[in-house]
């Protein structure tokens, strides 16, 4: 099944401000990656590297 046709079937357009729907689900893929790297690290305390003199 394609899913151009799919989607064309269920929302009745295949663009978005000009653009592919497909440019924007990448899009979206890539910001929710980006978020959680985010809230990993900013989630991770720093490490502590004080050595002993």
């Amino acid at each position: 099944m394609n899913l151009m046709n799919l989607w064309l079937n269920f929302f009745g357009r295949t663009e978005f401000l000009g653009i592919n729907i497909g440019f924007w689900a990448a899009m979206s893929a890539v910001l929710l990656i980006v978020i959680a790297m985010n809230v990993i690290f900013w989630s991770m305390k720093p490490v502590n590297n004080k050595k002993h003199k």
